[in-house]
Parts: structure tokens; C-alpha cells; sequence
């Protein structure tokens, strides 16, 4: 079976997973696999398919539970005042052979706030980052950057440092990046995504395409 978007129940029961407790979960549970889970793993298919075809043969989409989709309970170890459940779905499709310090699309998906995207990755060597950013290709980064900042309105995250590191000049022109420990272009797009249709594949896709340079540099870099 394709996909052919999130049901209209399945949408409800994900707005509504987050005001509830395991018990509930647990009786509700076969409504969440045939409206929530298993479509999910048709959209990560489609989705695989859609950016194989339209950004890189090398990108990973695995339909399942810790591969392109993320678990929809919350890891209450680190917020133990959270809701046991997502109210929305959180799936990535990434290229390079370590999923962790991969080049990664992200996808999230709520059934009433629409579909935020972001591109990124998770650095396994600060150093290396440094250089490139101090070097000619950063500067092809940080162009990428803001033409992709400039036409969505995208938020530039990761900054794990106060100032720019030492021995880099205070006032580099890329000083901003050089304080970065990761690297996240994230934004939610004005316009409606359909997210009960099947269309909702070619509109991810669309959006996903406005991050294909800064993707691919970093892609070619840093995987």
C-alpha cells in the first residue's frame, strides 16, 4: 500500500496523545498502529523515494521505530514533568554511513501546527568543523546558510559557545558558526501542508529541496 496521507482519526488521536497516560495508550493502542504508526512507515517510504529520486540516491529511509521515525513516547529520564507522549511525529532521513554524524533532513509533523523541516548534522570532530568554516568552502557554507535563511525565514541553531574560539579572531565574519558544536536550519513553512492527502509527500519533498545546497555541502565536508 502508498501512501495516501494521515486519516482524519489518526490526526485526532496524535493531537490528542499528549494528555494521556500509558493505560489509555495501551487500550487505544490498536488505533494508534492502523492510524498513526503504519502510515507513518508509508510516508517514510514514499518520502525515501521522493528524495532518492529528487535530492541523493544515497539518502537513508528506514520505515520503522528508531530509524526514520522517532519513538512517540518521551524519554522522561530527562524531562520527567513531559506528557509520556508526542503529540506529533518526528522523522529524519539521513545520508552518510553513521546515522548519528549524518547530514540529515528532519521532518516534524503535528496534526493541527502543520510540518516544520530542518536540515542538519551532529558533529563528531569540532576541529575539523572549525577549519572548514574558517576556509574558503565556510564561506560557501555561510552563504548557503543565509540564502536558505533569507528565503524561508529559517532559525540557525546549535551555538554551543559564547565566544568564538580561540585562536580564530573575535570579529571573524563567520564567528557565529565557529561557536557552533552542532549545526540545525530549521523552519515551519507558512503555507498549509496537506496532511491528510497524499500530496503531503511532494509538499515535505518541495520544502525539503530549499535546504539541498546547504545539505550538500555538508554532505561533501563533514560525511
Amino acid at each position: 500500500m502508498g501512501f495516501d496521507g494521515f486519516s482524519k482519526e489518526g490526526a485526532e488521536f496524535l493531537a490528542g496523545l499528549g494528555n494521556k497516560d500509558k493505560p489509555w495508550f495501551d487500550a487505544n493502542r490498536k488505533i494508534y498502529l492502523a492510524e498513526v504508526a503504519e502510515p507513518a512507515k508509508r510516508f517514510v517510504e514514499a518520502m525515501g523515494l521522493h528524495l532518492n529520486e529528487n535530492m541523493s540516491p544515497d539518502i537513508v529511509a528506514l520505515p520503522k521505530t528508531n530509524g526514520s521515525i522517532a519513538p512517540i513516547n518521551n524519554d522522561l529520564r530527562f524531562s520527567p514533568d513531559a506528557s509520556p507522549y508526542k503529540d506529533h511525529l518526528m522523522f529524519r532521513f539521513w545520508e552518510g554511513p553513521t546515522k548519528k554524524t549524518a547530514a540529515t533532513l528532519m521532518l516534524r509533523v503535528h496534526p493541527t501546527d502543520g510540518v516544520g523541516i530542518a536540515t542538519g548534522i551532529g558533529f563528531d570532530d569540532v576541529k575539523r568543523w572549525r577549519e572548514l568554516v574558517d576556509s574558503d568552502a565556510g564561506a560557501d557554507l555561510d552563504a548557503a546558510i543565509k540564502k536558505l535563511v533569507s528565503r524561508t525565514g529559517a532559525d540557525v541553531v546549535g551555538e554551543g559557545l559564547k565566544k568564538v574560539p580561540k585562536p580564530y579572531d573575535p570579529d571573524h565574519p563567520r564567528g557565529d558558526l565557529l561557536r557552533h558544536k552542532g549545526l540545525q536550519v530549521r523552519w515551519i513553512p507558512k503555507r498549509k501542508a496537506p496532511i491528510n492527502s497524499p500530496k503531503l509527500v511532494d509538499w515535505c519533498g518541495d520544502e525539503l529541496a530549499k535546504a539541498q545546497e546547504v545539505h550538500s555541502w555538508l554532505v561533501d565536508h563533514l560525511v
